[in-house]
């Protein structure tokens, strides 16, 4: 992983919030980093940013490899390293977590399964139902939705399908979530399926489409 620390790190004792935040499918933890001014944005604001390598893994615990157990890599064993190594406040409050595409899906994913551990999510062009019926419009994803998830109906489909979660999820207890596409986006359907369901679970969030497609412009 990278870290941006606040300007103002070294130069005093005090704490700092975190944000976590998740790269896409292809591609890896330097990408907000390369590909984004987000260095300069983050000159201004007293906040540690965090941007993890997740391989293709979809931030999920694998339903084939049990080595591969990402999604208690990042929720689990990355924050319990980051609050150690840190000095951030580590309670509910000071913590965010956001990504792109397969790290937007991680994101909602994440809030709707640890609403303990954030107080706030993003999700930019995420892939708002991988584990459900993504590689059926997306085929050439099929074997490895395959290899992380397992066959159709296998619980680590149920249990890392966001679409699913917000049945279930304690409106009074999530993180505010946040969900922003593009026009031109080829997952905009899902994130208008996960916003419909959102709302009418009356669960707090905001939304905002915009010109733009599945690219590095937009994000």
């Amino acid at each position: 992983y990278r870290v941006i620390l606040p300007g103002s790190y070294d130069s005093g004792s005090s704490r700092f919030p975190v944000l976590y935040l998740l790269h896409g499918s292809g591609g890896g933890y330097l990408d907000w980093d390369t590909r984004t001014d987000i260095e300069h944005y983050a000159e201004h604001f007293p906040l540690i940013i965090v941007m993890p390598d997740a391989d293709d893994s979809w931030y999920t615990d694998s339903a084939s490899n049990p080595k591969d157990k990402f999604e208690t890599y990042i929720a689990k064993d990355l924050i319990a390293e980051i609050d150690a190594k840190y000095r951030t406040i580590q309670v509910r409050y000071s913590r965010a977590i956001a990504g792109l595409s397969m790290g937007g899906y991680a994101a909602m994913k994440f809030a709707l399964k640890y609403p303990d551990e954030f107080i706030f999510a993003g999700s930019f062009s995420g892939a708002q139902d991988a584990g459900g019926d993504f590689e059926k419009r997306e085929p050439q994803y099929h074997a490895k939705m395959l290899e992380i998830y397992g066959p159709e109906g296998s619980p680590t489909r149920r249990d890392n399908n966001v679409l699913l979660l917000v049945d279930h999820a304690d409106p009074s207890h999530l993180p505010y979530l946040y969900v922003a596409c593009g026009t031109e986006d080829f997952l905009l359907a899902s994130n208008r399926q996960l916003v419909a369901k959102l709302s009418a679970r009356k669960i707090p969030y905001e939304y905002h489409e915009s010109v733009g497609a599945h690219d590095w412009d937009y994000w």
